[in-house]
């Protein structure tokens, strides 16, 4: 993580700041490296801007922007609005305005979507002071930083069959904004984490009561190693209630409920989570292939029906490790939920069917992939 302290520019030329305007005013981290995979053919990458008000005024961020530093050209424009629903604050909830107060942090959560011919992009924050009568704006670019298109670890399928890949970068508690706190250090476990619900061709997850776990059409199916490896940690703990209702939510540091997880090589661990109790098939430094079937399916954790919980990390911990990217071999899309209200209630929508096979990919949020 590169981090930059940030001067008052106004206009495009320093300004020698007097008074309180010559303590440094923003400190901004920011990846060196931003690491990107594909969606349908584009380059996207996830990260963070955290930014620190280091000044005794209360600022408002008003834009922030990705630049193509080659043309300066903007890849990406955040405006208030857009923001709004970007900001949290360290350790709080999503804040409802842009607004860091005096040696207050934030975070602005990032999906950006680029050409594959650009090489290096910068960030341009513009903010503005709160008690400053005139409202003027101060903008200063960062530093470059590297983009890295090469392909991201590929792996092998997890499941078989038809699942909805239910993930959405924008949802507030979803896997992408829940940051963890371990040895002091923040952070996103689940940045690219991916919950498998399967359906059956009329959409629906559940045949007959669907408060009874067992109609999940899910439930206990297959989970499999996504490739070679070694069995790095397993956790066998947890029971399961009979239904959905009956079911209580552990804690964050429980919520993984049984899992494994398998190293894939020295800072790649992959991880299988809300496994069902007594079904897991693998044991601590046993050595795996790629389709091997290591549990099934569960309702254990922190969950509101069966699925599979799937990410890649970069160290054997559930909360203490950064989530990395990570694209399928192959995989089929036949649809997707624009409206994820309707899920398991309604039919998907279809989509083209010249876009049906997908290779080394990531499924798009809230698709409906057949893994052969």
């Amino acid at each position: 993580m590169r981090k930059l302290v940030l001067v008052m520019i106004l206009s495009g030329s320093v300004l020698i700041a007097t008074g309180q305007r010559q303590n440094q005013t923003l400190d901004v981290e920011y990846p060196e490296l931003l690491r990107f995979f594909d969606v349908f053919e584009q380059s996207t990458a996830y990260y963070e801007l955290t930014v620190t008000n280091l000044s005794t005024d209360s600022i408002d961020l008003k834009n922030v922007s990705v630049l193509n530093t080659r043309d300066s050209v903007a890849c990406l424009e955040l405006d208030e609005p857009e923001l709004k629903k970007r900001m949290r604050t360290v350790g709080g909830a999503q804040i409802s305005s842009t607004r860091i107060a005096p040696k207050a942090t934030a975070v602005v959560y990032v999906e950006l979507t680029i050409r594959k011919n650009i090489h290096r992009v910068c960030h341009a924050i513009t903010y503005s002071f709160v008690n400053d009568a005139a409202h003027k704006q101060f903008t200063r670019q960062t530093s470059s930083t590297i983009c890295n298109v090469q392909l991201p670890t590929v792996l092998g399928k997890p499941v078989s069959g038809t699942w909805a890949a239910v993930y959405e970068p924008s949802w507030d508690r979803g896997h992408r904004r829940v940051i963890h706190t371990t040895d002091n250090k923040p952070r996103i476990p689940g940045r690219y984490a991916i919950d498998f619900i399967m359906l059956n061709d009329q959409g629906q997850i559940t045949s007959g009561d669907a408060d009874v776990i067992t109609n999940w059409l899910g439930y206990g199916a297959d989970v499999l190693a996504v490739a070679d490896g070694v069995v790095s940690s397993v956790s066998n703990v947890f029971t399961e209630s009979k239904t959905i209702s009956g079911h209580a939510n552990p804690s964050a540091e429980r919520a993984t409920g049984n899992y494994v997880s398998i190293k894939l090589n020295d800072q790649q661990y992959a991880f299988y989570e809300h496994l069902m109790p007594n079904s897991i098939k693998v044991k601590i430094g046993q050595k795996v292939k790629r389709g091997q079937v290591i549990a099934k399916v569960g309702f254990t954790g922190q969950t509101t029906g069966p699925h599979l919980h799937f990410h890649l990390a970069d160290a054997d911990s559930p909360l203490g490790a950064e989530g990395i990217p990570f694209v399928f071999d192959d995989f089929e899309v036949i649809g997707f939920y624009p409206d994820f209200d309707q899920f398991g209630k309604t039919l998907w929508k279809p989509i083209d069917a010249a876009q049906l096979k997908r290779f080394r990919e990531r499924p798009a949020p809230n698709t409906v992939i057949i893994f052969r």
